[in-house]
């Protein structure tokens, strides 16, 4: 009993939110050729532990070929995973991270990707990348990048914007530490949690230090969330087993984000807002983002206000239909675009919400809004440009 009281104490110095009530969490590394021998999984109690690769916890080796099996307190954990194959250095960042360890088990596959390190040069100052998925460019996706003192990297971040048909990006920043992350949702909802199937993309890179009159480019690779089967390789033999039905209700796949976070917030009423997305001859667009801004105190729509952060982001369906759950009665702006995090460019489809002078709408706890429309047109067409007809134009501009 002493003994256990003294590491239950050992591990209160390294985890102050953690107790003493342990749980028990194993889990399997893979890469796409399939379990990772050698690899390991680190439990760390902040995000400030994980860069400076300080007081984890290491997993030791499960039952089978790239099983790993751990006991910690319960607490909240960023996980990551390393390990190595074929010569090359392999890394996963769990995409639920921090985890809260509040029951007695969980089982938590990590899928590997490789890990590459930033290039900095001399030049404009900022931050660009390619992200690819399975080798191929990530197209409609989303990168945002956040500043490292951030914790759950969720949401539109310091600034977000679309990837290009190449899975190209490029961020315009202040020198500093920042923190990347890419995503692409099967649903047309643009913010929320990363759900079975999307595509989360947390490169081993992170943070990247933007140092003055320097850029630092990046390249980022993606895994999908909680499918296994689409992440492996074909041919390569699937290693779930007899044991995955108790295993999936503790692998973190039906989590929201209040739990995963620890905040445990009861659920809100939702406004909800949703309308159609169309040109002047009515033609529906497919595939913009339409955000709510909320208007925290401002009294009129103004153009800086594209470049806040906000939680409420949708996609148009290929009917040009949007819908918008908002969880708290404000005003907001409601803009139509194609990308989103900065000033509008020329040639982009962009248009705000015309029902008032003020572009905006103010909405009620569990009250609906429909035939909410936007208008949207190009942006200083070029001359020879068809205002009906959407070009496939870069989202992201020119790279340095």
């Amino acid at each position: 009993m002493l003994y256990q009281t003294i590491i239950c104490l050992a591990f209160l110095i390294m985890f102050p939110a953690a107790q003493c009530f342990g749980a028990k969490i194993e889990g399997i590394v893979m890469s796409p050729k399939g379990p990772v021998t050698g690899a390991e999984v680190r439990a760390y109690p902040d995000f400030s532990s994980l860069v400076a690769e300080r007081d984890g916890i290491l997993s030791s080796a499960g039952a089978k070929e790239g099983q790993f099996t751990m006991e910690l307190p319960k607490g909240r954990y960023f996980f990551v995973a390393r390990g190595s194959e074929a010569g090359h250095e392999m890394f996963a960042y769990h995409g639920i991270n921090p985890v809260a360890v509040t029951h007695d088990y969980y089982w938590l596959p990590f899928f590997l990707v490789e890990a590459r390190e930033a290039r900095c040069s001399v030049g404009p100052q900022g931050i660009k990348g390619r992200v690819t998925y399975k080798g191929e460019p990530l197209t409609n996706g989303v990168v945002s990048v956040y500043q490292s003192a951030e914790t759950s990297f969720r949401g539109m971040g310091l600034l977000t914007n679309t990837l290009n048909d190449d899975g190209l990006f490029w961020f315009d920043l202040e020198p500093g530490p920042y923190v990347v992350v890419a995503r692409k949702r099967q649903s047309d909802q643009g913010i929320g949690p990363v759900k079975r199937g999307d595509i989360f993309c947390y490169p081993s890179a992170n943070p990247i230090n933007v140092l003055p009159e320097s850029y630092c480019e990046v390249e980022i690779s993606c895994y999908p969330r909680d499918n296994m089967e689409s992440f492996i390789d074909e041919g390569t033999e699937n290693p779930r087993g007899r044991k995955e039905e108790t295993r999936r209700p503790a692998s973190l796949w039906d989590v929201p984000a209040q739990e995963a976070e620890g905040t445990m917030k009861p659920p809100e009423r939702l406004a909800v807002v949703s309308g159609r997305v169309s040109n002047r001859q009515d033609k529906p667009l497919a595939g913009l983002f339409v955000t709510a801004y909320p208007a925290l105190g401002i009294d009129r729509f103004q153009m800086h206000v594209v470049r806040l952060k906000t939680d409420y982001m949708a996609r148009t369906d290929e009917n040009g239909l949007y819908r918008l759950e908002l969880d708290r009665p404000e005003k907001y702006y409601l803009v139509a675009r194609e990308k989103v995090g900065e000033a509008p460019n020329r040639q982009e489809y962009y248009g705000l919400y015309e029902g008032n002078f003020n572009h905006s709408i103010e909405v009620r706890p569990g009250e609906n809004y429909s035939r909410i429309n936007i208008t949207a047109e190009r942006i200083m067409p070029f001359a020879n440009a068809i205002s009906s007809t959407k070009t496939n134009q870069s989202p992201v501009g020119k790279l340095p």
